[in-house]
């Protein structure tokens, strides 16, 4: 190995050298995020509560759903106990969407210039990253209104971390895939429907039977790392309690995976992305 070729693969993983490069990208994703429209950014806020309050008359007022009690011993409301769900959710899906097709709308660029083949994907996760934080920040100030509040919140911050690193290194690799199989983004817009439905942020985990035709199915939707995620915000904010070992340590697992995976793909097809874009 040249050289050369060390230090472009150095550079390629280097996040905090290319920090200044993410942030410049992330603030033009930011600045061209709802532009032209009549609310601007109040979107970021209206399409996620909408969502809830559709979701909420559905499965609390016509299916009945009764949601845990909150961490304070009171009985528990489902649509606060949904927005702690679709917190989580919103971001996996809209960092998905966005970082995806990422490198091909970033090609003209890449192909002028050499850009590190993640800094496009990381930085329109990082855009979506801050209005994800406002939209945390709107589910505190509830949380805090209400009294549920616990010192739980102080491990909000290494949650975080952890589905930030997750739902990164898993759409950096879906993303290099989509430059070479086109159909990777809609085939994963698919799967995350199908994702939705199997995690539970609209249903307990507990409705879900023990077994069904013989299969484990509640164990196999906890081994999920989206349901690992959405329960381990939920239980930081709504239940104030702390998951047990096993929940900490799929997590993890599941994060150093990702990781593990993206650290792969960058070292041994990032630099091939601007010859097939």
């Amino acid at each position: 190995m040249t050289e050369e070729a060390v230090d472009v693969r150095s550079d390629r993983e280097g996040l905090w050298r290319n920090r200044h490069l993410i942030w410049n990208f992330a603030r033009r994703d930011l600045k061209g995020r709802f532009k032209g429209t009549a609310v601007g950014w109040l979107w970021s806020l209206l399409l996620p509560l909408a969502t809830v309050v559709i979701y909420s008359v559905v499965f609390s007022v016509f299916i009945r759903i009764e949601p845990p009690p909150f961490g304070d011993g009171e009985p528990g409301t489902y649509w606060v106990w949904l927005l702690t769900g679709m917190v989580t959710w919103t971001f996996v899906l809209n960092a998905t969407n966005s970082g995806i097709p990422s490198l091909l709308a970033n090609g003209s660029l890449l192909q002028k210039i050499y850009i590190p083949s993640f800094v496009p994907c990381v930085a329109s996760i990082v855009a979506i990253g801050v209005q994800s934080l406002i939209e945390l920040g709107i589910v505190a100030v509830i949380l805090l209104a209400i009294g549920n509040v616990g010192w739980t919140w102080l491990v909000v911050p290494a949650w975080l971390a952890l589905l930030f690193a997750f739902v990164t290194s898993t759409t950096y690799v879906l993303s290099v895939l989509n430059v070479f199989y086109r159909d990777v983004s809609q085939l994963v817009a698919v799967g995350l429907q199908l994702i939705f439905f199997l995690t539970p942020i609209i249903y307990p985990l507990t409705l879900i039977p023990a077994e069904w035709h013989g299969l484990p199915l509640r164990g196999l939707l906890e081994l999920s790392p989206y349901t690992q995620f959405v329960e381990f915000g939920r239980a930081l904010l709504y239940e104030l309690r702390m998951p047990g070992l096993g929940p900490l340590a799929l997590t993890l697992g599941w994060t150093l995976a990702a990781l593990a995976m993206a650290r792969f793909v960058a070292v041994r097809r990032g630099q091939d992305v601007s010859e097939f874009i």
